[in-house]
């Protein structure tokens, strides 16, 4: 019997038919290419206007309905997700499923790391006219858990902002949702990480208040290395502050561990999907030369 892709949306709704149908194609050639089958949750119909989310009643039922099945492709982030932590951690599953989805999905993606289920990846549904792109590429990699290796030869954008080495388990999340679950049942362990952090339309002193706010639970204690994405936010015309850059290699300066930044992935076209668990190694080089490798999957 083959495994099922249960296609669900935790967070906000569909905006349109169009957009339903857009998502409902897009995990068809993923599928087909991994011999899948799809299944699409009930809520997919229920579209609503921009930035809505469905009552969470239904949002938790059909949670429940998406553990059923091997593999679960969150088609929207967004926000309501961490209401769905207590149903996640409560649940009874006969086997540990995978979980794919980005941005508001890391609370679920924290909830899965607490229940010790391992098989997720960060990153969003490729659309069929792109799989020849670096999303699809990066994303049938993780799913087929085969190694991968980046450079500057591949990704020329990215800057060392704190030269080192290190190795550790691969951990990417959205920055202000993860520092959202600091303090309860579903915060997970990050000791032993590349923890790999992006996050749209924040303000860098928000960037440097969630860092201090996981850092002061405890949560970066052990952390191996920062890997930056992308961290977008509006400048106002007489801003005089720091960086996301500038933000993050304080961070690698506190911590005393490498830092990389401006890796493609989060909240941009075509953007890097990101396996959990895998051993990653890093370097980074004083004269900005680094590469970041990413172990196949066990």
């Amino acid at each position: 019997m083959p495994s099922t892709l249960y296609l669900a949306c935790p967070a906000f709704a569909m905006n349109t038919p169009l957009e339903r149908q857009n998502n409902i194609d897009s995990a068809s050639w993923v599928a087909k290419e991994m011999g899948w089958e799809v299944v699409v949750s009930p809520l997919l119909e229920r579209t609503m206007g921009n930035g809505a989310w469905l009552p969470l009643k239904e949002r938790a039922a059909d949670l429940k309905r998406a553990l059923r099945h091997q593999v679960i492709w969150a088609c929207r982030g967004g926000y309501g997700s961490i209401e769905l932590l207590d149903t996640l951690l409560a649940a009874k599953v006969d086997h540990a499923p995978m979980l794919i989805g980005y941005s508001d999905i890391t609370a679920l993606h924290a909830g899965f790391q607490t229940r010790g289920w391992r098989q997720q990846i960060y990153g969003k549904i490729p659309p069929a006219a792109t799989r020849h792109g670096r999303q699809a590429g990066s994303m049938m990699a993780a799913l087929r858990g085969l190694p991968v290796q980046y450079d500057p030869q591949l990704h020329a954008g990215v800057r060392v902002l704190r030269a080192g080495r290190a190795q550790g388990r691969l951990f990417p999340a959205c920055l202000s949702v993860l520092a959202s679950v600091c303090g309860s049942a579903a915060m997970p362990d990050l000791d032993g990480t590349v923890l790999a952090l992006e996050d749209v339309r924040i303000h860098p002193f928000l960037m440097a208040t969630h860092l201090h706010q996981l850092y002061l639970c405890g949560a970066l204690r052990g952390v191996r290395a920062l890997v930056g994405g992308t961290f977008t936010h509006q400048v106002d015309h007489d801003y005089w502050g720091p960086s996301p850059e500038d933000v993050l290699a304080e961070w690698g300066q506190r911590l005393k561990i490498p830092v990389i930044a401006r890796l493609p992935f989060g909240h941009l076209p075509d953007a890097l999907a990101l396996p959990f668990n895998r051993q990653t190694r890093i370097l980074a080089e004083p004269a900005g030369n680094w590469h970041l490798v990413i172990a196949a999957r066990d």
